[in-house]
């Protein structure tokens, strides 16, 4: 059974997630209505999947989603917000979020969100999508679990690139590099960046 934790500051919409999900045979471990709260106890817990909203009291959703990428790199990470313009998904899946979809979106789109993050793929819902329904922009079958932004550092770590160096290539932060690089080594099992370049030559070709 799917593990979910729902973050999100309005107790009314909270639980009527966790009741959209339970009816649908979902198992909800855990909730939490700010930052801070959200990030102890998916470390605690370590779900399979996150429910995060954006737009909480005491920090923004996509530091939670930086911070626990790196942290819990199994958990995936679906963004549920009322904002739908391009700047702020762009920086949830920088951020590592395996979905986005906005509040208004109906039922089926977020439990379709969900399975779809557990299989790999990154979803956005049909109001930030460039197509109707559920774009489905990033299926992955990596070995490893890499998301395509992860995939796409640790060819420039393979490379030799700093962390700098990658984020002025790929336009994101240093933050966001270093979180994802710590989300790659979590992942190959690395104990540095040596390492996890040896894995992906041996792996990947």
């Amino acid at each position: 059974m799917t593990r979910i934790v729902v973050v999100d500051d309005h107790p009314v919409f909270r639980y009527g997630l966790v009741a959209l999900f339970e009816s649908q045979g979902f198992e909800v471990v855990g909730q939490a209505a700010g930052a801070a709260e959200a990030i102890a106890i998916v470390r605690e817990l370590q779900p399979d999947v996150l429910l995060l909203d954006l737009g909480l009291p005491d920090a923004s959703g996509v530091s939670v989603a930086e911070r626990l990428t790196a942290l819990v790199p199994k958990t995936r990470i679906v963004v549920v917000t009322m904002y739908d313009d391009q700047g702020s998904v762009r920086e949830a899946i920088a951020a590592g979020a395996a979905g986005y979809v906005v509040k208004d979106a109906p039922p089926s789109q977020l439990i379709a969100a969900v399975r779809a993050a557990e299989q790999g793929a990154v979803v956005l819902s049909a109001s930030v999508a460039p197509s109707s329904g559920l774009a489905k922009v990033a299926l992955t079958t990596d070995p490893f679990g890499l998301t395509r932004r992860e995939r796409d550092i640790l060819d420039l770590v393979v490379r030799g690139l700093s962390n700098p160096q990658i984020a002025e290539r790929l336009a994101i932060s240093g933050k966001t590099v270093s979180n994802n690089v710590s989300a790659i080594l979590a992942k190959l099992g690395a104990t540095d960046r040596v390492e996890a370049a040896r894995i992906a030559r041996e792996s990947y070709g």
